[in-house]
């Protein structure tokens, strides 16, 4: 109940100081605000995020998720909640990776629903009504108005490089119900641009519920645009059909989520019918570790003379590579094993001496296994979003190079330092997260392992 109650205060708290906030203060100041508050309110609570290396580089992009319930214990005034979904879209997706929460579409208040009025009207999002959010006094003449003026709006704000943050729904569900059926509107709107925006689908899980109950998870969904799917205006025949497709395409991206996957069931399935189909099992050069390997996409080309195999699975600690170690090499004979692992195990709180102890005991591990194999690691790179745990990244690192000195089957891969320039962690070297390597940044790891190897030859 500790995290229920410390989220609820500081919810209460960032609600309390916006709607406080002086009249002079403008809108953008109120997001940023809000913004910062509510990366504080999040990390109070365990959030699970994946799939942020699919985050863009461009802004003035469109993000949609499925809008999810609040939990009635997250109710900060009369009658009304913060939106925790949306709000952590805004605050710890959009801020912290653009430094720009972007913009929301937001339904006008009803009369009676002064607090929700008091608290958007800072904003100044883009307005619209809802269906069951209509004063009855409005005829629907006036409603189909002021709702066409999103079209313009949105216009706007993509234009001048502000992204939109959009539930295609237009009501919110428990998440075993999500998401309900796709409106058009967003995905006409994005058809229609003479320079067709990217679409980035975020994936939200368990917000309807408190906490202590279950884990929050969100996961950020390959981008795409409408003429991807073959949709290149607004009066494409394919236009329904499509949404649809992407509708369904969401039910089953939200049941997958919400299932509890600490096992990496379905990576390691994947990686298994890896191995069955891998023909050529010979000289091996198994690449195994977490999703500095599971994203290097080019292993193959990038190492046209050697036999490779790639064995990454997303997120994995030290010791989910150590529990499944057995059951993935039992039919291989590796002539090599390539590591990168460590980095995750960094967000347990962990101590340098742990960690190290922790790749000590892998790597007897693995050499007992196989004590023909050479084995290399690859040194933890220093990345923005880990930026403050660059202490014990260089003891870590440090640690395994002086080891490597004293076991013949063992060699560390200096790929930390070739990371930094001037003192300072190469930016250009990442994709937009801070966390995971761009093309050139495995162009630059490819020249770290290459460089191990020339030495060895």
């Amino acid at each position: 109940m500790n995290k229920d109650k410390a989220l609820l205060e500081a919810l209460q708290n960032s609600y309390n100081d916006i709607i406080s906030t002086p009249k002079e203060t403008s809108y953008q100041q109120i997001r940023t605000r809000s913004a910062k508050q509510m990366q504080k309110a999040f990390s109070t609570i365990d959030v699970e995020i994946k799939g942020s290396e699919n985050l863009p580089t461009e802004q003035g992009v469109i993000f949609i998720y499925n809008h999810l319930l609040n939990h009635p214990f997250f109710t900060v005034a009369k009658d009304f909640q913060i939106t925790l979904d949306s709000h952590f879209i805004s605050s710890v997706i959009l801020e912290k990776y653009y430094n720009n929460p972007g913009t929301r579409v937001v339904r006008h208040a009803l009369p009676e629903e002064e607090n929700h009025k008091s608290y958007y009207d800072k904003f100044q999002y883009i307005r619209v009504y809802a269906k069951n959010f209509t004063p009855k006094a409005l005829t629907k003449s006036e409603i189909k108005n002021t709702n066409k003026q999103f079209y313009h709006q949105a216009e706007e704000a993509l234009e001048n490089n502000i992204s939109l943050v959009f539930s295609p729904e237009g009501s919110s569900y428990n998440t075993d119900e999500s998401p309900g059926d796709f409106l058009k509107g967003i995905f006409k709107f994005a058809s229609n641009q003479k320079q067709q925006p990217l679409i980035v689908p975020i994936v939200i899980a368990n917000f309807d519920k408190l906490p202590s109950e279950a884990p929050f998870k969100c996961q950020i969904m390959p981008p795409f645009r409408m003429s991807d799917y073959g949709v290149n205006s607004s009066d494409s025949d394919a236009l329904s059909v499509v949404v649809q497709s992407i509708n369904q395409q969401y039910k089953q991206w939200v049941k997958d989520l919400s299932v509890e996957d600490k096992n990496f069931a379905r990576e390691i399935a994947v990686l298994k019918n890896r191995i069955a189909h891998k023909k050529n099992k010979e000289d091996l050069f198994v690449f195994y570790g977490s999703s500095t390997i599971r994203l290097w996409k080019n292993l193959n080309l990038d190492f046209p003379n050697l036999n490779t195999l790639n064995l990454g699975f997303g997120g994995a600690f030290i010791h989910s590579l150590s529990d499944y170690f057995e059951v993935l090499f039992q039919r291989l004979e590796p002539k090599a094993i390539v590591l990168y692992l460590g980095g995750n195990d960094l967000t347990l709180g962990y101590s340098a001496k742990k960690i190290t102890d922790e790749i000590v005991f892998f790597l007897e591990k693995a050499h007992k296994k196989f004590p023909d194999a050479i084995i290399y690691n690859i040194a933890i790179k220093p990345s923005l979003e880990r930026e403050n745990e660059l202490t014990k990244i260089k003891e870590i690192n440090t640690c395994l190079a002086t080891l490597s000195q004293t076991l013949p089957y063992f060699f560390q891969i200096d790929f930390y330092q070739k990371m930094i320039r001037d003192n300072s962690i190469r930016k250009e070297l990442f994709l937009q997260d801070g966390l995971h390597l761009n093309t050139e940044g495995y162009i630059v790891l490819k020249g770290a392992i290459e460089e191990k190897l020339y030495q060895l030859a």
